[in-house]
């Protein structure tokens, strides 16, 4: 018998009942120890099935009814769920206003999506501790699956926003093992071992990446589309950079097929995008082109994930510098760096101002160059930004035999390569 769980059910049907402690307390179980019983603290069984008769309740009918509460919760906290991915304030807000019977891991997990989802990630992270520490205090949460979520969330917070890319693979990889197959779910699976390619991949391991996603049945129920189009995009950019070029376009032109039919024009872009690379992996330039025309030519579709076209601008604009067709990589770039300037993306323009200088250089137009050089150089980017932009300018004032600003700008190249 658990008397916890016994004494709470007693208390609660006394006081669904209208009667007090004094109501129910009698010469044979007086008030204190009626207390006591209902705190699950006094764990005599003739007392507490004295006070089941009396109550005219049995054990068995009190285990359906907890069970029914049970489900009951489970049902309020779902909904909840699927509501916090339109309205994340405003379902933390229920969340909260939950009575003390919802406390629990499902509780804790949902709070900690709430505030991933509103970008408190710090209260995620504490939230989703919370729900762990309360998993391992119980026996009943394995089939739901509860554990592998919070991990994935925990993973994906450690990649994106920590940057530990060490870190994110560890929970990710723990959740894949403590993943029941038979649970609840299902689809969180997917998610993991598609995750766990993406932090190999970022940790320059394509093989054991693509091997992970070997792994996924793409065409499963348990999968929805958007998820499927996106495995096709990862599987044909690890197997481009292994330099698989033709199972790469294969794996590309097949999740574009499933963008087209399914009127996903966010993954036909990105698609698009990722052909266009595998092409230019193979010096097919005119091929590249077109893909990243037809890229962009989805723009009035597009209603969010601005900056894939962006991406296909300046991308586009790299394949008409490697075609020597200046004069179109110029304006293209052009367009592409109004538009990063305008998205505050000052990594992609630094880049993009980078090749409109490689241009101008091309074109014997040192001292133009040198302005956007400059600019570049100044922006508080990447490194490797700063080394090109370095490496360009002791170049051009070699080019223009100007020796003060050439040892200048080699020096401070060096300086900087060195750490």
């Amino acid at each position: 018998m658990d008397f916890v769980k016994v004494g709470q059910l007693i208390r609660k049907t006394r006081k669904e009942r209208g009667m007090t402690l004094d109501d129910l307390a009698d010469d044979y179980i007086p008030r204190a120890t009626l207390s006591s019983i209902e705190r699950g603290l006094t764990q005599n069984h003739v007392k507490v099935r004295y006070l089941l008769r009396k109550l005219d309740l049995s054990l068995s009918e009190l285990s359906k009814k907890d069970q029914e509460e049970a489900e009951e919760r489970r049902l309020d906290l779902l909904i909840l769920e699927n509501k916090l991915y339109a309205d994340p304030k405003k379902t933390l807000a229920e969340l909260s206003n939950l009575p003390p019977s919802y406390d629990g891991p499902l509780l804790h997990f949902l709070k900690g999506r709430c505030h991933f989802k509103l970008k408190q990630n710090n209260k995620a992270v504490e939230y989703f501790h919370k729900a762990l520490q309360e998993i391992e205090k119980t026996v009943d949460y394995q089939p739901h699956n509860l554990k592998p979520c919070i991990l994935n969330n925990l993973s994906v917070i450690e990649f994106k926003h920590t940057k530990n890319k060490e870190k994110a693979l560890r929970y990710v990889e723990e959740g894949i093992k403590s993943f029941d197959l038979g649970g609840e779910r299902k689809y969180y699976y997917t998610i993991l071992l598609t995750n766990k390619a993406i932090y190999l991949r970022a940790l320059g391991r394509a093989e054991e990446a693509l091997k992970t996603l070997e792994q996924i049945t793409v065409d499963s129920l348990d999968i929805n589309i958007e998820t499927a189009i996106g495995i096709y995009d990862l599987q044909a950019k690890l197997k481009m950079e292994i330099k698989l070029y033709d199972e790469a376009a294969a794996c590309a032109q097949r999740g574009l097929e499933i963008a087209r039919i399914n009127d996903n024009f966010e993954r036909q872009l990105e698609l698009y995008i990722t052909l266009a690379d595998i092409y230019r992996g193979r010096r097919e330039l005119d091929r590249a082109e077109k893909c990243l025309k037809a890229a962009i030519d989805l723009k009035s579709k597009i209603s969010r994930r601005h900056w894939l076209l962006l991406e296909a601008y300046q991308k586009l604009g790299i394949v008409y510098f490697e075609k020597k067709e200046f004069q179109l990589s110029h304006d293209i770039l052009q367009k592409a760096s109004k538009i990063a300037n305008r998205e505050n993306d000052m990594l992609k323009y630094s880049k993009t101002l980078l090749y409109i200088a490689k241009i101008l250089l091309a074109e014997q137009k040192t001292s133009d160059a040198i302005k956007y050089l400059l600019k570049v150089y100044e922006l508080d980017t990447d490194t490797s930004s700063k080394l090109e932009a370095l490496f360009g300018l002791a170049q051009a004032y070699l080019a223009l035999n100007d020796e003060p600003n050439y040892a200048k700008y080699s020096k401070q190249y060096f300086q900087l390569a060195k750490g």
